[in-house]
């Protein structure tokens, strides 16, 4: 290879390395905790707890009856411009039980004005109730017709404002195309694609300012997309630019333990789903870099 190959390769090479690190740059983590072995940042509610170790998890409700509980950062979060935000965590619900005939109930993440709002339990999941929010649903048991649940005991869910009834429950997804998860019947709870069997779950979940992407995955199976891009405007909602972020989660008849295993959250776009499309920034970056390439290129022809 001529010496002018060499050198057009490295300047290719270090200008996309350069873009990788002005993109990572913009990346701002508010907080990361890789486990719950401290409390601090955050304000706990109702049953919330610490698990203590070895396991260090954020336990929202215990596996027993009628539980409620949330956890929320102890300060508010200034979303991104455009009010963006990324957060990506780990769930686990075991050891469930009760007497209607599936785990109960879910959790939620939220973001509300106030760091203290707690819902009640059962169906409302902890969140009924919190006013100025905006929470997504991570929803184990059916309760249609009180809940607008789609007859459904495992789906992913918009709720706002509080409201949990007859027609909340925004743009119901059933993880993995999977609706039921009950103890007497197949699909049993304990079946892969059932946000109760026990394993650990991962979401990841990004806001662009105008549009919501959501992304969940049952261990190691592959990501399963709950919304591409869903159009919401989460700061209207809200009502403020700031919101306090966190769980909530309810038991009612049926229970589960439900934990979160660990938390990353920054006011940007980095921690997104998979495979964003890029930001115009980074475009014009990359646009820029092959004008540059070809013109190397017609230098070299001349």
């Amino acid at each position: 290879m001529t010496t002018s190959k060499y050198r057009a390769l490295f300047t290719a090479s270090t200008f996309l390395t350069w873009i990788c690190l002005v993109t990572t740059a913009q990346a701002t983590v508010l907080f990361n905790f890789t486990d719950f072995s401290s409390s601090a940042g955050l304000t706990m509610v109702g049953s919330a707890a610490l698990t203590g170790g070895p396991s260090n998890q954020l336990q929202i409700t215990p596996a027993a009856y009628g539980q409620a509980g949330a956890a929320y950062s102890t300060s508010a979060v200034t979303l991104g411009a455009s009010n963006t935000f990324s957060t990506t965590f780990q769930f686990q619900f075991t050891n469930p039980g009760g007497f209607v005939g599936s785990p109960a109930d879910g959790i939620t993440f939220v973001l509300a004005a106030s760091p203290t709002g707690l819902g009640s339990g059962g169906g409302a999941i902890g969140y009924g109730g919190v006013g100025n929010s905006v929470a997504i649903e991570f929803d184990t048991y059916n309760n249609t017709p009180y809940v607008n649940d789609g007859n459904s005991s495992n789906h992913v869910a918009i709720l706002t404002n509080g409201y949990v009834g007859s027609s909340s429950d925004l743009n119901l997804i059933n993880p993995y195309g999977v609706s039921v998860c009950d103890f007497m019947s197949p699909p049993y709870n304990t079946a892969a694609g059932c946000m109760s069997n026990g394993d650990v779950w991962t979401a990841t979940i990004g806001y662009n300012g105008t549009a919501l992407s959501v992304n969940v995955q049952d261990g190691a199976s592959a990501a399963f997309i709950v919304y591409n891009s869903l159009p919401i405007d989460i700061a209207s909602l809200i009502g403020t630019t700031s919101a306090y972020v966190g769980f909530t989660g309810g038991t009612g008849g049926g229970f589960e333990q439900q934990n979160i295993l660990n938390w990353q959250f920054t006011n940007d776009t980095s921690l997104s789903p998979p495979n964003p499309a890029p930001e115009p920034a980074t475009l014009a970056l990359l646009g820029l870099g092959l004008a540059s390439l070809s013109y190397m290129r017609r230098r070299k022809a001349s």
